[in-house]
């Protein structure tokens, strides 16, 4: 009897869990650029450097922000922005900016590489200063 409830116990609870999360693949916003070089220092592609950055935002950066944190303490010298990183993976948030991911990709051999030259981070984006956000 204790192993008939235990098992049904662990069927709904299984059963709750699934209805809280599901594995959706869900539209997002960003932009993006191809270039050779390094962030901040970028030249044109050429064969065996060729990168691509990505800036994610929205609702897609701001579940990556809250998926990595904890904040970075003094990381910028606004008070107001707030950055997380993992990796090569950097995201900021700033009440007037919104949410942003920025990360990378050498395409010459597939490896994960920063997104933005570091002093970017704590700027607003460009898209943003243009009313495009």
């Amino acid at each position: 009897m204790l192993a008939l409830f235990a098992v049904t116990v662990s069927m709904l609870l299984a059963q709750h869990a699934s209805a809280v999360w599901q594995y959706v693949h869900r539209d997002f916003s960003g932009r993006y650029a191809i270039y050779g070089g390094y962030p901040g220092e970028t030249t044109p592609p050429v064969a065996g450097d060729t990168k691509a950055a990505f800036t994610l935002t929205g609702a897609a950066a701001r579940d990556m922000f809250n998926a990595i944190g904890p904040d970075l303490k003094d990381a910028c010298p606004d008070s107001q922005v707030r950055v997380r990183n993992r990796e090569t993976l950097s995201c900021r948030y700033h009440p007037a900016d919104g949410y942003h991911c920025d990360f990378g990709f050498d395409l010459s051999t597939g490896l994960s590489i920063a997104g933005s030259a570091s002093a970017a981070i704590c700027t607003s984006s460009p898209a943003s200063k243009d009313g495009k956000k």
